[in-house]
């Protein structure tokens, strides 16, 4: 499913994270490469590990944000951006991160 379905701000959200998630590819490769983890981490295959799962965890999400207009279905919908949010945290200090996508504070 592409982002282009799903609504500008929750596009721009599933773009953004889709971003984040190559750049951080790009950096476990390069920690393979050198045979290490940095510093601190676990090994370069748990993160690897996670790093899929993050993207599987987006793709089910992107599936349930293009469901119907159904009443039932709004809670199932806004759970789903809680959701992409939530992915969403870690990206909080990057550049691109906008303030609407923050995730609201427990009470």
């Amino acid at each position: 499913m592409s982002p282009a379905t799903l609504a500008p701000t929750t596009n721009d959200l599933v773009r953004f994270l889709l971003a984040r998630f190559d750049e951080d590819d790009e950096q476990l490769k390069r920690y393979a490469r050198l045979d290490s983890a940095p510093p601190g981490l676990l090994s370069v295959d748990r993160l690897r590990s996670e790093a899929l799962a993050r993207r599987r965890i987006l793709g089910a999400i992107q599936q349930l944000l293009v469901l119907r207009d159904q009443p039932c279905e709004k809670p199932v919908r806004d759970g789903a951006v809680q959701v992409l949010r939530s992915l969403a945290a870690p990206y909080s200090q990057h550049a691109g991160f906008r303030t609407e996508w923050k995730t609201s504070p427990r009470p």
